[in-house]
């Protein structure tokens, strides 16, 4: 949040494009203009087709700027990659066996050295995700100004292909826009979606897209570990479409106006009309087989978590359970089927409203939650001035907001 007066976010999605602009006031993030328009030239959260995404991208700043005269240079934006690993490092650095003053130069160094490592010729880092440091082995948070012989930086790194980043950065760089910072999904919508209490007990930020799904889990108060699923809204339209030999929009329109997990037991089944393929003929399916199809599909995607979160043994650390966002989340009674396939508590986000404010709309559209998300995101460089703050006692309620 460094360019000047306003900032702003993008969020690339599969279906749509949601741009935010933005601003502080009284110590919250206020949107004041927003925009989305449906996307193009981008497959499994990937730009695949740079044309098509830049007319994409083009169009939801013409209709940003009917609303709005400020325009932001910068932005940060989102990125998912099928390709994405993540791992923890932290590999301290001694200051020659001598005790000494840590100092902003040293911060730097720490999260560089802890960052630092070989890599696949095709592969590329994103920004350091810092979540504390450790000064002659012990845990702080704010090291600046202590005094240490050896200090560390706690880090959560996320690699992902270049082919994924250069996307998404030629297609911002062919719209002007400058890139800020490239931000895993469900890393930037943790930043509005999940307390630091949360995050010190144990949870699983799960972000159901369209095409794709991100989750990202924190522990002990940072991330440590995150993943990207081939599952998403599309997944079971696509499950509805080939079941019933139908087109894609019929059977986004079967999900939209049937979908439901975990039906009440009251609902009784009934026959449901739709087209088929190359057939004029009226056709009948049973509510209950949609269902069922439908509970496939996300009871597919809730094992793949579960066997991923078992291999990293992170699957008994969750004591917050599993928080929800994403278009996938929307389905009926989704908290609840969730709940039952995990067995742990589970709830659809909510978003802090002690740090962000503006249209109602948007605030409690869960779609929106990650480029909200994006405003908010924090780095290291962000940390070195909260850490001066915080020295000087008059960090203040924003601070405050953020741990909330």
């Amino acid at each position: 949040m460094s360019n000047g007066e306003f900032f702003a976010s993008i969020d690339i999605g599969s279906s749509k494009i949601v741009m935010l602009i933005a601003e502080i006031e009284q110590d919250k993030v206020h949107v004041f203009a927003q925009a989305s328009v449906p996307s193009a030239g981008v497959k499994n959260g990937v730009v695949s087709n740079l044309e098509l995404a830049t007319k994409a991208v083009k169009k939801v700043i013409e209709k940003i700027k009917k609303t709005c005269d400020q325009r932001a240079k910068y932005i940060n934006v989102n990125i998912s990659d099928f390709q994405l690993t993540s791992s923890n490092q932290n590999q301290p650095i001694s200051f020659s066996g001598k005790s000494k003053k840590i100092t902003k130069d040293d911060i730097i160094n720490s999260i560089q050295n802890a960052s630092a490592g070989a890599l696949a010729a095709n592969k590329k880092k994103l920004e350091p995700v810092v979540n504390n440091f450790t000064v002659d082995g012990q845990v702080e948070d704010y090291p600046l100004g202590l005094k240490a012989d050896v200090l560390g930086a706690n880090v959560h790194l996320l690699t992902v292909s270049k082919q994924a980043l250069k996307g998404i950065t030629s297609c911002l760089e062919s719209c002007h826009l400058g890139i800020d910072r490239v931000v895993l999904d469900s890393i930037a919508s943790s930043a509005v979606c999940l307390s630091q209490a949360q995050k010190e007990q144990g949870v699983c930020l799960l972000d159901i897209g369209a095409a794709v799904s991100n989750i990202s889990v924190f522990f002990q108060g940072g991330a440590v570990y995150s993943h990207v699923f081939k599952f998403g809204g599309n997944t079971v339209t696509e499950a509805i479409a080939q079941a019933y030999n139908t087109s894609f929009d019929e059977a986004e329109r079967l999900k939209l106006a049937y979908g439901v997990l975990q039906p009440e037991a009251t609902l009784k089944d009934c026959l449901v009309e739709f087209k088929q393929l190359d057939l004029n003929d009226k056709r009948y399916l049973s509510l209950y087989e949609l269902i069922s199809i439908i509970e496939s599909s996300y009871k597919e995607v809730c094992g793949l978590i579960k066997k991923r979160l078992k291999a990293e043994k992170l699957d008994r650390a969750l004591k917050a359970g599993f928080v929800v966002i994403g278009g996938g989340s929307k389905i009926e009674n989704c908290e609840n089927f969730l709940l039952k396939e995990f067995r742990m508590r589970t709830r659809i986000a909510v978003i802090n409203r002690e740090l962000i404010s503006g249209n109602e709309d948007l605030l409690t559209n869960i779609g929106n939650f990650s480029a909200l998300g994006l405003l908010t995101y924090n780095t290291f460089e962000s940390y070195l001035q909260e850490a001066e703050q915080i020295q000087k006692g008059n960090w203040g309620k924003f601070r405050d907001l953020l741990d909330l």
